[in-house]
This record gives C-alpha cells, sequence and structure tokens, in this order.
C-alpha cells in the first residue's frame, strides 16, 4: 500500500509541477512559479522516497547534504513566497528578499555538512531547516493574517491548502504516509485550480470570437481579445481581474487601450460598435 501511495505522489507532483510550469508560461505571474517549486520539490521528496522504498536506504553522506541542501533551497523559497503571495504581500514588498537570503543559506550550509563531520544527521537537519520550518512560518502566516487570504482569487483552495498544512504538520511525525498523501491532495487542488482558470478562461469557454477585420483594423492584441470576450460574458472589472490574475488597475489600463484603439469611450459604446462589426 506505502508503494502505491509513494508511487501516486510522484505521478501527480509530477504533472502538478507540469501544470504549474504552464500556469507561469500563460500568465506570467510569480505565484504560479512559487507553485512550480514546490511541487518540484514534492516530487523530488516522492521520488527519493520511492527510490528508498524499492532499493533500500542511501547511506551516502555527500549524497544527503546535495540532494537536501537542493531540495532545501528549493522548497523554502517556493513555500515562504508562497505564503507571502496567500496573505497578497506585494511582490516588491522588501521582506521578500529575506527569502533567497535564507534558501541560500541552508544551502551553504548543507554543502558545509559535507566537510563537517561533526555535525551529525544532516537529513533531519535540513529537513527541519528545509522543509518544517517554511511550511510552519507559511502556516502561521495563513493564520495570523486569515482575513487576507479570504479575498482574491483562490478564496477556498486557500483554506483548503491552510488545512491540509496543519494537518500534515501535525500527523507526519505520527503516521508515515501522511506527507505523501498531503503532496497528492495538494496535487488535485492544482488541477481543479488548473481546469478553474485556464480551461475555463473566456476564449476557452465560448465558441464567440471577434471578427479578423475587426482585430486587424483596431491591433487588439491576444490578451485585449480575451478581455473584450469576458466583457461580453458580463464580467465586471473585478472579476476580470479574477480571471486574469492580474490588478483591477491592470484591467482599467487594458480596457482604457481598448477603448483608444477603437474610438469609443466605455464598454456600452464598445458593445454598439462590436454589434455593428
Amino acid at each position: 500500500m506505502n508503494e502505491i501511495i509513494l508511487f501516486a505522489a510522484c505521478l501527480f507532483s509530477f504533472s502538478a509541477g507540469l501544470i504549474s510550469l504552464l500556469f507561469f508560461l500563460r500568465f506570467k505571474k510569480s505565484f504560479f512559479f512559487h507553485v512550480f517549486l514546490i511541487t518540484l520539490a514534492f516530487f523530488l521528496i516522492s521520488s527519493e522516497s520511492f527510490y528508498v522504498t524499492e532499493h533500500g536506504a542511501i547511506t551516502s553522506r555527500s549524497f544527503f547534504c546535495i540532494f537536501g541542501g537542493m531540495l532545501s533551497f528549493v522548497f523554502s523559497y517556493g513555500m515562504i513566497s508562497f505564503g507571502l503571495d496567500f496573505i497578497q504581500i506585494s511582490p516588491s514588498s522588501r521582506i521578500r528578499m529575506f527569502i533567497p537570503v535564507y534558501s541560500a543559506a541552508v544551502l551553504a550550509f548543507a554543502i558545509s555538512m559535507i566537510f563537517i563531520k561533526a555535525i551529525g544527521r544532516p537529513s533531519f537537519i535540513l529537513n527541519i531547516l528545509g522543509i518544517w520550518i517554511p511550511t510552519t512560518v507559511s502556516v502561521l502566516l495563513g493564520i495570523v493574517f486569515f482575513r487576507r487570504i479570504n479575498t482574491g482569487i483562490f478564496k477556498k483552495e486557500k483554506w483548503l491548502i491552510i488545512i491540509l498544512s496543519a494537518a500534515n504538520l501535525a500527523l507526519s511525525f505520527v503516521l508515515h504516509s501522511v506527507p505523501f498523501v498531503f503532496i497528492i491532495s495538494v496535487s488535485i487542488l492544482i488541477y481543479h485550480v488548473f481546469y478553474r482558470f485556464y480551461f475555463s478562461s473566456p476564449i476557452a469557454k465560448t465558441e464567440r470570437s471577434l471578427s479578423p477585420d475587426f482585430i486587424k483594423d483596431f491591433s487588439i492584441t491576444k490578451r485585449e481579445q480575451e478581455i473584450i470576450l469576458a466583457l461580453l460574458d458580463g464580467k465586471s472589472n473585478k472579476e476580470l481581474a479574477e480571471t486574469f490574475f492580474v490588478t483591477q488597475k491592470t484591467i482599467e489600463a487594458h480596457l482604457a487601450n481598448i477603448y483608444r484603439k477603437v474610438g469609443v469611450k466605455n464598454r456600452l459604446e464598445l458593445f454598439s460598435r462590436l454589434k455593428n462589426d
């Protein structure tokens, strides 16, 4: 049974990583890159555990230090950044400068343990520094600033991740399979978000399309086409911001460009122009 859970965790985390990467390439948002880092770490953890289950324990200290250091760097950077994303801390905030410093320090410490033999149990130490501390910090941020996670996009998903993470932290020392069940659960959540906000984007879920002449005459970009189609679905500026993972100010800037190109003053005039075309 344990082998099946581990294999599922490998498969799900790998797929979730690819999906997160597609998110990042599609929407160019750092949030999705942070999710990609976390899922990459999940895949590395699951793969290493599956290998040990099938082939026996790895005893090389150098392997533990190098692998653990890289894993700790990727996971701590992604997880703490993800926690700050949850409570909507600006990407330009100074507090985010702490994250690469901490992650790099853990990596440097991991490499140093190859040569400092006096430090015992390197894998345990790196688990604490690179996995448990970042996860605890992220969960505490979500709990302390719970009002912030109840706004914006992914409201329900945010709460589910906080609850799952807290349960994972509480039960991992008791039940060995819990971390991998957590990995599978989070991967399923990522699939859900991918379907909800990627495949359900305005262009994908409607058969309507703008005429080629309209697009050519007014030099309408791909993103502007998506926004116009979303307007036709009756979305407000706030809903547009949630759909495209941007701020309302960004949506307002896009709308201003569209109105300027088409020569209209508001969405009603835009609808009239589209109807005439």
